[in-house]
């Protein structure tokens, strides 16, 4: 078991991976540090809350389970009242949904808060650079100018983050450039009066628009009732990346009467949040890139796939490996 004199860890990334990782070496005797650049944990296991109180789970919509541990985990947190299963209507002719569908309770960041409790997570700490000096780590912080040492670091960012933080300092970086990854375009819209659709959630395979769901429809999720999150699709996203919020809101509130054929209330609210790294198209095909002798650690969803599940199983595999290596 570690002493104290155990290797120093650090962890970039609070999201399900780099979460998920801390508490399984937590649970192995080690103390990980977590620097995470958002003012909150859980990374697209998000809910944005507006200052009318409303709140939008406006990142992941829900996830699925199909690994035993996942499984148990979510089991677990349903036991805990950190979880819900989420059955919203869906067209008619949608198919039945082949797995369950979960969601945070008070929102989706409720599904790594009881890993995250007994963590050291340092919010707001954007890691802006690593440098491999004497045999240790040297973390710099762009919000500070201290720079931390580590015996080994673990990186959970996206991989062109992760890319981009390894440049000239790791050979990692040729098997990050094999990974895609496509943004998303989120809209958060709240109506003066009901919006009248025969369903509170639905995925459309063409289109600008992805995905609509009705915020009341997930249990716990605090504000008025006619309130939506849509997705725009990843093609469309990629081609107006770069556009300003109102113009993307515009289009957005425009594309969604078209494709659903009615017409949109008067609208009470409305914001834009743009997912630059927001869904794997072209994983890496295993659950972590690692260099051991540099102890040197890389992984997230975008390893094995697209679902909230895949970045488990990387932070996972990550605890795994370096808890035989250190």
């Amino acid at each position: 078991m570690p002493d104290h004199a155990s290797p120093r860890i650090a962890i970039i990334g609070a999201g399900m991976a780099g979460l998920t990782c801390a508490h399984q070496l937590r649970q192995q005797g080690w103390s990980p540090v977590i620097f995470e650049k958002s003012r909150g944990i859980g990374g697209r296991l998000a809910t944005r809350r507006t200052d009318s109180g409303d709140a939008y789970d406006h990142g992941a919509q829900f996830v699925t389970a199909r690994d035993p541990a996942f499984v148990d985990l979510l089991e677990t947190l349903q036991r805990s009242g950190a979880a819900a299963a989420w059955s919203p209507r869906l067209p008619e002719d949608a198919p039945h949904p082949a797995h369950t569908w979960w969601i945070g309770t008070s929102g989706m960041s409720a599904l790594v808060r009881p890993l995250a409790a007994p963590l050291d997570i340092r919010l707001r700490a954007t890691a802006s650079s690593l440098r491999r000096h004497a045999g240790r780590w040297e973390l710099r912080l762009a919000e500070q100018e201290l720079v931390e040492i580590f015996d080994a670091v673990v990186i959970t960012a996206p991989a062109p983050q992760a890319g981009a933080l390894l440049a000239n300092v790791s050979s990692l970086t040729d098997a990050l450039d094999s990974v895609g990854i496509a943004p998303c375009w989120a809209a958060m819209l709240a109506f003066d009066a009901p919006w009248d659709v025969p369903f509170e959630a639905a995925r459309f395979d063409a289109g600008p628009i992805g995905w609509i769901a009705c915020e009341s429809s997930r249990a716990g999720l605090v504000g008025r009732s006619d309130r939506w999150l849509v997705h725009a699709a990843p093609h469309w996203s990629t081609a107006h990346l770069e556009r300003a919020p109102e113009d993307i809101l515009a289009l957005m509130r425009a594309a969604l009467a078209e494709q659903t054929g009615v017409v949109l209330p008067p609208m009470a609210f409305a914001q834009a949040h743009r997912w630059r790294y927001a869904m794997t198209t072209r994983p890496l095909g295993q659950p972590m890139l690692a260099d051991v002798s540099a102890r040197l650690w890389v992984g997230g969803d975008w390893c094995l796939g697209a679902r909230v599940e895949n970045a488990f199983q990387s932070g996972a595999a990550m605890a795994r490996a370096i808890g035989a290596s250190l």
